[in-house]
């Protein structure tokens, strides 16, 4: 289990594509990863991030066993999705996992929790 755990939609046209370059840029500095298609899992030493196209967008979330590691993992995934995407820095809010968004953001009670090791 993860102490520090978050999410974050990201609203996007051409989700898949964009997942795909997040994936060739992170896997760089990941231990090992898991390409299940639309869902990417990466895992480091002391944490695992998820990317999955949803309805709305991409959802990402980010868990890890400390500080450090949690905003290390969550930069890597916003740097390249910014610059994959051309977003500008206030399109991602990242809100602790669990924390009820509204239903455009939060499409089916977090998406994300099946088929990923985060909890």
């Amino acid at each position: 289990m993860y102490e520090h755990l978050a999410e974050c939609c990201v609203f996007v046209a051409g989700k898949r594509n964009i997942i795909e370059s997040v994936f060739l840029r992170v896997a760089e500095f990941c231990v090992s990863t898991v390409d299940n298609g639309t869902e990417k899992i990466f895992r480091f030493i002391d944490g695992e991030a998820v990317v999955r196209a949803v309805d709305v967008g991409i959802l990402m979330r980010v868990g890890a066993t400390d500080v450090i590691s949690y905003y290390g993992i969550r930069t890597a995934l916003e740097g390249s999705i910014l610059e994959v995407a051309a977003l500008p820095p206030e399109g991602l809010a990242w809100h602790p996992v669990g924390q009820r968004q509204s239903t455009a953001t939060d499409p089916i009670n977090s998406p994300l929790s099946s088929g990923s090791n985060l909890q």
